[in-house]
């Protein structure tokens, strides 16, 4: 689509006409309210245009064109309206109400603020005042110069004299005419000013950050209030202003001293006062705020001929958070003290932008009084100067060498302790070493230059702790002597350990000895019971040397772990008397123990495992299970079975109650197990299983607990 027909003839488009039916009644009354307005809008520029050029002395005559632009655009406008009712040229429409916009937009934007300047302008009625004060005076002018010519015949001997004072009258007028013309320039400036003063007053009075309220101090009635002062009591602005009182406001304590202050004000004894009180916010509670008020007084004021009423201005600032801060600073300088003289501390501060010092009665008092109590000092004077002196000689070089480090900053935080004469002592008396005090020394940087970085003041503690100095020095020499009897106790154990090494290295060769005599007895029988006898034996003597052997190799020489031992001792006993076709299953847990329970659960379990190769495989064939667990009632559970046949199913007249033959054997296990504290159990289902249940014991008890512990 070209240019052309997009402006004067979109494609698909229809003219308006088409849209009224084409009605003619309504065609025409639309053509002709857009030709009527048209016209009227293409005569009023020219009127206007007209006028503009007659009147060159006119300010501002560029708004006089951009009028002639706007209305002849808004024409324009109405002429096209005409020519789409027959012609769809609305492309052509659009620009021009563009156009029409544009100028529009450009002419409101210009105009508003051109409006002041115009407002300043004096007016056509106060230029005719003005003219007309000026005719009056011209024709008292020529009404005297026609008296005078009239009486000139009359009064020729004074003709001179009243020339003169004409003259001087006229020059009197003129200098008046000029006084008034220049009163009446001032009169606009201060108007002009004072609106714009006024208009700043407000702009100020409601965005203030802080509260201000306009008083009737007759009837107390707030007049107006800004947004500051209403949020600060919790209020709307509209319920404050013209709703509610002065007084009211007020917490009802501080009502009556707010009145002698508004009374000493209305008297004129004051002119403004300023104080803190409480006003009651619309919750109830209350809120501190600083009132800085003053009266203006209606006298010499005047508004349409009446004399204007007082007012009182009041500046309210919220302080409720200060005053709470104040209070809770209080309270903690009050506990600050009570902790301090609880703790015994005497506190100081320096002054080091200023070289001043200042220490509270409990240092003065451990300086001797050589330091004023609660009042500056200066560093460099005889009074610090005498306070140095009191340190002990070998202790000053250390705290100079720590204050040195806090006045130039190297260091934020010093801790240090010398030695200072006692009060009550005699120089001689701490030359010899018993008038000296401990004194702790804490002290911190608290504030530093912000452009150096240097610091400016520090404070710190002092505490006595001469007492504490002398249980250090007494623990210490404590701690000597506990040393030297713990290495001789330690030199005492690893003897004894030395020894007890030695026993059951001793017992064990011993056993050994034994073990070696009983085999080589149980060789030369002839009779199998005796050599089996001696056999059992041997076995026994060798859980009794093995016991010995874990001791000896255990690091407390009193507890080990029982597990690898039992394997150990089952699997010996296997390999010294059963047939290759028995086998071995063991699953036993760590337990600890001493000599007192591994001696006796040795010997039970080489009874049991024993017993099961002499009765339990006449074939040669099996399974020895040896398991052992800890059980959720903290006790321990042994079970030793095999799978074979050795024993009957029911006892017979040979056995006891429990089902285990009579015999040594039987004797053997039922003491072992007592000496334990513990209970057995047997049962021949599939063979024979021994259950034993036995009593944690104690140093696994231990043993555990620590374990437990232990990170």
């Amino acid at each position: 689509m070209s240019l052309t027909d997009w402006l004067l003839d979109p494609s698909g488009l229809t003219p308006h006409g088409f849209c009224l039916s084409w009605i003619p009644g309504l065609i025409w009354l639309h053509a002709g309210s857009d030709a009527v307005i048209g016209l009227s809008y293409f005569s009023i520029p020219l009127a206007l245009a007209w006028f503009v050029r007659k009147r060159n002395d006119l300010a501002y005559r560029w708004v006089g064109h951009l009028f002639v632009a706007f209305i002849l655009a808004c024409g324009l406008t109405h002429m096209l309206s005409i020519l789409t009712l027959w012609m769809p040229a609305y492309g052509v429409e659009g620009v021009v109400k563009l156009a029409t916009a544009l100028l529009s937009v450009a002419t409101a934007a210009m105009l508003w603020p051109l409006v002041p300047r115009v407002l300043a302008l004096p007016t056509p009625a106060q230029l005719g005042r003005l003219n007309a004060e000026l005719t009056r005076t011209i024709e008292e002018q020529e009404r005297t110069a026609a008296l005078l010519r009239e009486s000139e015949a009359k009064v020729l001997a004074a003709n001179s004299e009243l020339e003169r004072r004409v003259a001087e009258r006229t020059a009197e007028l003129r200098a008046a005419n000029a006084q008034l013309t220049e009163a009446l320039a001032e009169r606009a400036v201060a108007l002009e000013a004072l609106a714009g003063s006024e208009a700043e007053y407000r702009a100020s009075f409601e965005a203030a950050a802080v509260g201000k309220v306009q008083v009737n101090p007759e009837t107390g009635l707030l007049l107006r209030v800004n947004n500051a002062f209403a949020g600060m009591l919790g209020y709307n602005r509209a319920d404050l202003a013209g709703r509610m009182e002065w007084p009211d406001l007020l917490w009802g304590e501080d009502r009556a001293a707010e009145g002698l202050e508004l009374a000493r004000l209305l008297s004129g004894e004051a002119s403004v006062y300023v104080r803190e009180l409480r006003f009651r916010r619309q919750d109830g509670t209350p809120v501190w705020g600083r009132v800085s008020a003053t009266l203006v007084r209606g006298a010499g004021m005047r508004k349409a001929g009446a004399r204007l009423p007082p007012l009182l201005l009041a500046v309210v600032e919220d302080v409720d958070t200060m005053h709470k801060t104040a209070l809770a600073l209080k309270e903690s300088e009050t506990r600050l003290r009570l902790a301090a003289e609880g703790a015994k501390l005497g506190i100081w501060e320096l002054d080091m932008a200023r070289g001043l010092g200042w220490v509270d009665r409990r240092t003065a008092a451990m300086t001797g009084g050589t330091l004023p109590a609660e009042t500056w000092f200066p560093l460099n004077g005889p009074e610090y100067a005498a306070w140095a002196d009191w340190i002990h000689p070998d202790d000053r070089g250390e705290r100079a060498a720590g204050l040195s480090l806090l006045q130039t900053g190297a260091a934020e935080l010093v801790q240090m302790q010398y030695r200072v004469r006692r009060v009550d002592g005699d120089p001689d008396a701490a030359e010899g070493g018993g008038g000296w005090i401990w004194l702790s020394h804490r002290s911190a940087i608290v504030a530093r230059d912000p452009v150096t970085w240097t610091p400016t003041r520090a404070t710190g503690v002092l505490i006595d702790v001469t007492e504490r100095a002398a249980a250090e020095a007494a623990l210490r020499e404590a701690k000597a002597d506990l040393e030297l009897v713990v290495a001789e106790r330690t030199a005492a154990l690893k003897q004894r350990d030395l020894l007890l090494r030695e026993v059951y290295h001793r017992v064990k060769n011993n056993l050994q000895i034994i073990d070696g005599l009983v085999m080589i007895q149980a060789l030369q029988l002839k009779d199998s019971d005796g050599r089996q006898a001696l056999m059992g034996l041997r076995s026994r003597v060798y859980a009794l040397g093995l016991v010995h052997q874990q001791l000896m190799a255990s690091p407390d020489l009193e507890s080990f772990d029982i597990a690898p031992f039992l394997d150990e001792l089952a699997r010996n006993i296997l390999l010294s008397g059963a047939d290759d076709g028995v086998g071995l299953d063991i699953a036993v847990c760590p337990l600890m123990v001493n000599l007192d329970f591994a001696i006796p659960l040795g010997l039970l379990v080489t009874e049991l495992i024993t017993n099961s190769l002499k009765h339990a495989f006449p074939d040669g064939r099996g399974t020895i299970t040896m398991a052992m667990r800890r059980r959720e009632e903290g006790d321990v559970l042994l079970v030793v079975a095999d799978d074979g046949d050795g024993i009957p199913a029911s006892p017979s007249a040979e056995e006891d109650g429990g089902g285990y033959r009579r015999g040594l054997g039987s004797s053997i296990v039922k003491g072992l197990v007592a000496q334990l504290d513990g209970t057995i159990a047997m049962r021949f289902d599939k063979g024979t299983r021994a259950e034993i249940i036995l009593p944690t014991p104690a140093v696994d008890m231990v043993g555990r607990s620590a374990g437990m512990a232990a990170p």
